[in-house]
């Protein structure tokens, strides 16, 4: 093909886009614009809003439950891409670490409270042979009576009984809280 073949084709090619492009421009409608209304609220003075409007309507409960979904905790996603440490650990997001490192503090003060208030009142030596002691525990004026491996809730465990002090474990936060020998004796009534 020479040159002036080539040109010619160009200039064929050229003007169909540009007629594509004008009759595209010329069908072209701007979009439907409908003011919004506001169902729920108060009418704006020197306008009424009729029962049945056809118009669009906002419905607003379902844009305040889409804001407090937002306004939740979210957790930042892992980067499963990142390279590991040396020790074969995974990096971890520094602001998912502080929130992690928050809530199991959190947790772990929750469950220290909750083992400070029991006292180790005695114990008794069941066997002679075989050491089946069993603990005195008491908690807000209740006595519990438990072996070892027993639950003193659900997610308690004593671990230990020893003549000086006993040792509890929470299950959730593995803290070990260990009770000396209340010397006090119990309240009487």
């Amino acid at each position: 093909m020479d040159a002036k073949k080539k040109i010619f084709v160009a200039a064929i090619l050229g003007s169909a886009w540009i007629g594509l492009a004008l009759w595209e421009w010329d069908v072209f409608k701007d979009p439907v614009r409908v003011p919004l209304s506001n169902v729920t609220g108060m009418a704006v003075s020197g306008r009424t809003i009729k029962d049945n409007v056809s118009g669009l309507r906002v419905n607003l409960d379902v844009l305040a439950r889409a804001r407090t979904q937002r306004e939740a905790i979210f957790t930042s996603p892992r980067n499963i891409f990142a390279a590991a440490r040396p020790d074969g650990t995974l990096p971890v997001d520094s602001h998912a670490a502080v929130d992690q490192q928050a809530a199991q503090a959190i947790a772990q003060q929750a469950a220290v409270l909750q083992l400070a208030q029991y006292r180790y009142l005695g114990f008794l030596r069941t066997g002679e042979r075989r050491k089946k002691d069993i603990a005195v525990l008491s908690r807000n004026e209740e006595a519990v009576v438990v072996k070892v491996g027993d639950h003193v809730e659900d997610h308690l465990v004593l671990k230990t009984i020893t003549p000086e002090s006993v040792t509890i474990r929470d299950t959730g936060t593995h803290i070990d809280q260990t009770l000396p020998l209340s010397e006090e004796s119990p309240a009487q009534p």
